[in-house]
């Protein structure tokens, strides 16, 4: 038997259907795309592709 656990969330909804509550946020965290800016001016297709995947379901998402 634990007292506290942590959990990564992004709903809560987990928490909720197990009769946990939160009781404090240790970090937020954000998600990065790392590309080569030399591949990405020099017309790489796939990682233009991904961007503007990404850009879309961003847009979707909110």
């Amino acid at each position: 038997m634990s007292e506290a656990i942590v959990d990564l969330v992004s709903t809560g909804r987990t928490l909720k259907e197990n009769g946990l509550i939160e009781i404090a946020t240790l970090f937020e965290s954000t998600t990065r795309l790392v590309a080569h800016p030399l591949s990405y001016r020099l017309g790489s297709n796939n990682i233009a592709e991904v961007v503007e995947g990404l850009r879309a379901a961003t847009l979707q998402a909110v």
